[in-house]
């Protein structure tokens, strides 16, 4: 069976790799590129390609994360002048985070030259939502469709009434059939998700592949604790709290660094990568050389 490929995993990486060009030269240490958030841990849906589908292993969770925790957050980005994106997905539906509008309006005040996007599945979307989230600073608000080609005119309606332009919305087919992968560049979600008929499973072992996730994105739960990516749905491996930390001595850490060698070596063998069959080397590249860069000009100069 062939894997589907995500068109919308192009316009990501130009994301990435216009916000890299941006960053200083030399030894400075690499910024993410994306800064992406599960803000709480709900979810009305449950779909058979999503760890959601099992109910029992994740279940709904009624928290989300607190506005000064944020806050917090966004003056610490604000302290880099980060312009890149900040992204509101991950393992929830945002929009049943009641407060959102307000972190929107954060970002934009302390981030002002960021990229805000939310990954809906539009369940919650209507023409007055539509005009809440962009009059509160949101770039970009990405709709996966997983009923059929028949969401595409409905929405089109909402964002006409909102009076939107086609750049402000992304439309993402999640329609098609299990052969197809759903329309999604699926993976097994660090082994957290099965679909047996279409091949999809826990590793029995480890990838020797490279993985450039944590090079370039940084993620960061409701708790305030950083996973080390968004495929990390069972949390094996959590690499900082930025409730106690900055996300600067996070994002620099031990750990990540040690993570990035073992990934620049494509080596797996560890927690949650043994388990996870990602293709980690669609978005990010020029980040990975960079970090390449930067470790190497710490090694001490040989006399």
């Amino acid at each position: 069976m062939k894997d589907f490929f995500d068109l919308n995993i192009t316009r990501k990486d130009e994301m990435v790799k216009d916000h890299l060009v941006k960053q200083p030269v030399g030894s400075s240490v690499p910024l993410f590129s994306i800064v992406e958030f599960n803000l709480c841990g709900l979810c009305n849906r449950r779909c058979v390609f999503c760890p959601r589908v099992n109910p029992e292993l994740f279940p709904n969770v009624d928290k989300g994360i607190s506005v000064e925790l944020y806050e917090k957050v966004m003056k610490d980005l604000r302290k880099v002048n980060f312009d890149g994106t900040i992204i509101y997905s991950a393992f929830s539906e945002p929009l049943l985070y009641k407060d959102i509008e307000i972190l929107i309006g954060l970002s934009r005040r302390y981030c002002p030259e960021a990229r805000l996007e939310i990954v809906t599945n539009g369940d919650f979307v209507t023409s007055e939502k539509l005009s809440r989230l962009f009059k509160a600073g949101l770039t970009t608000l990405c709709i996966s469709m997983y009923d059929g080609p028949h969401q595409l005119a409905h929405f089109r309606a909402l964002q006409k009434k909102a009076g939107l332009r086609d750049d402000q919305i992304v439309f993402r087919q999640r329609w098609l059939p299990p052969e197809e992968h759903f329309g999604i560049t699926l993976s097994n979600r660090a082994g957290a998700l099965e679909i047996k008929e279409i091949g999809i499973a826990p590793l029995k072992e480890p990838l020797k592949k490279p993985c450039y996730y944590p090079f370039y994105q940084i993620f960061i739960n409701y708790d305030g604790t950083v996973l080390l990516c968004a495929h990390d749905w069972n949390k094996r491996l959590i690499v900082g709290n930025l409730n106690e930390q900055s996300i600067l001595e996070v994002w620099d850490n031990d750990i990540l660094k040690q993570v990035r060698v073992n990934l620049s070596k494509a080596d797996r063998n560890f927690h949650p990568c043994d388990l996870c069959d990602a293709k980690g080397v669609l978005i990010g590249r020029n980040h990975f050389k960079k970090w390449s860069e930067y470790y190497e000009s710490q090694q001490p100069v040989k006399k």
